[in-house]
């Protein structure tokens, strides 16, 4: 239950998302350095990374699920619910890695969407390794976006992973990207938006065809950020009006609620990432220039207490 959109900018572009989540759970922010082992390939052998990484993870544990690189590549994952999306068996022909590893493998090999989209043929998903242990293996999908504002989303489909560019600029979860397209086509003409009466004609529930209906057409409609800051401040502006409140889907499975956990975004230009939870409305922010010790593993945690700032102060 999460939404991603990306927002544009003059000379970069901002891409984000809600984690919408169904049981408790920690997140926290975490760096990674060059040559940092971030995890195991499916055949035993070490993961390291090429390039410096930043973004949110779960617990403190290395496998994030939003991120950015040094170059500038950033992206998200999403849960994407399917039968047998990944094969069982490894396959000696390719890199194997997990669905939970692929992520930081991404982050930390590739410096655009280009070299991640030409080299997917030669990645290899599975939900056992070399030995025919099973390995955790979520179902997910991903979405990317580079320096170019070019954007990308990367679904498991009949045992292989493909790519759609993805002029839509929005992510939620299933059905498939060709599906939400055609959906949203089926909704609204996305060349005379002008005309559709987004007050009365938006669908009203948070499934993930509507939020994905709902969130292209307040990302198209939103007016062309001239810079970094006016495009945040868009992206907080559709963002919060995508987040589900604490207690508002009832989750049967877990005996808990769905809901909103944090907000975060990642700059294409500046590197930077910013966060906000759910119960703290002030915005972080925190980039690679802000990071003293550039060569070690550092983790990070956002205050979760509500806090508001004495008017007083701000101007001073």
């Amino acid at each position: 239950m999460c939404t991603g959109i990306k927002i544009n900018y003059d000379d970069g572009c901002i891409l984000g998302r809600t984690m919408d989540y169904e049981s408790p759970m920690n997140y926290n922010v975490l760096y990674f350095p060059r040559n940092y082992n971030y995890g195991m390939d499916l055949t035993g052998r070490p993961l390291y990374s090429k390039y410096r990484m930043l973004g949110i993870c779960f617990h403190n544990r290395d496998p994030l699920k939003d991120g950015v690189n040094e170059h500038g590549l950033i992206g998200i994952t999403n849960d994407f619910k399917g039968f047998n999306l990944y094969p069982q068996k490894t396959n000696p022909n390719k890199t194997n890695v997990s669905s939970l590893d692929y992520f930081n493998y991404a982050l930390a090999n590739y410096k655009s969407v280009e070299e991640l989209v030409n080299d997917l043929t030669n990645i290899h998903m599975a939900t056992h390794n070399h030995l025919g242990e099973k390995v955790i293996s979520p179902d997910f999908h991903f979405m990317f976006s580079d320096s170019t504002r070019r954007c990308v989303v990367i679904e498991p489909k009949g045992g292989e992973l493909t790519w759609y560019d993805n002029p839509y600029d929005v992510m939620t979860n299933s059905p498939g990207f060709k599906s939400h397209v055609r959906r949203l086509k089926e909704h609204m003409d996305v060349e005379k938006l002008e005309e559709f009466n987004s007050s009365k004609d938006l669908p009203g529930g948070y499934d993930p065809v509507s939020r994905f209906i709902k969130a292209f057409y307040m990302t198209r409609m939103s007016k062309m950020a001239s810079g970094y800051q006016e495009a945040l401040s868009y992206f907080y502006s559709i963002m919060n009006a995508m987040t589900l409140p604490d207690g508002f889907i009832r989750n049967k499975k877990y005996r808990y609620t769905t809901y909103t956990r944090y907000i975060c975004s990642y700059d294409t230009k500046s590197m930077e990432m910013t966060v906000k939870s759910d119960t703290n409305p002030l915005v972080y922010r925190l980039s690679f220039d802000d990071i003293v010790d550039k060569d070690k593993r550092q983790e990070f945690f956002i205050e979760m207490e509500f806090k508001v700032q004495n008017l007083m102060e701000s101007e001073r």
